[in-house]
């Protein structure tokens, strides 16, 4: 029975601990998710970005005391996806409520977020120049896109900015 209640004590201090991190996090505008240790910012870009730009947003961001943020590789995205959470929202292209299915209650803006992961050309499946993963958090199973880097029309997404917590 003594150690039940070390145990109980315990459980009840870890929980403590982290209802005052995710507190702390959610003041200055950062969630890191338990599963993987990576820390998002709670917003991405808010508006369209061709994929340099979006490397160069997360590049200089300054936030929460870190300077080291970087674009996600498109198995980070594809990470905090959860089918399970509906986060009501709007679409970027044309204002229409959405539910973003994203873990950490992450605010996200627009229809799709760059990766930093070369994507592949349909001409060739296995080049990967030109080309980055955009990742999809309003459908069904979320969705991943191979976009040119470059396109002044295609390949516009948003910057959710990721770092590697404790470094």
């Amino acid at each position: 029975a003594e150690q039940e209640a070390l145990d109980e004590a315990a459980q009840a201090q870890a929980a403590r601990a982290q209802a005052e991190r995710d507190a702390r996090e959610e003041a200055v505008g950062v969630w890191t998710d338990p599963a993987t240790g990576l820390m998002w910012t709670k917003k991405d870009s808010d508006r369209d970005v061709g994929w340099q730009q979006a490397v160069d947003y997360c590049r200089i961001l300054q936030l929460a005391g870190h300077s080291d943020w970087r674009l996600p590789e498109i198995e980070e995205l594809q990470g905090i996806y959860d089918s399970s959470i509906d986060t009501p929202g709007h679409s970027s292209e044309d204002g229409t409520p959405v539910n973003w299915h994203v873990k950490g209650n992450l605010k996200l803006s627009g229809a799709w977020e760059w990766s930093n992961t070369p994507g592949v050309t349909p001409q060739n499946p296995y080049h990967h120049s030109g080309e980055a993963w955009l990742f999809y958090f309003f459908l069904d199973g979320g969705k991943r896109s191979s976009y040119p880097i470059d396109s002044p029309t295609y390949g516009r997404g948003r910057a959710l900015c990721v770092r590697r917590s404790g470094e």
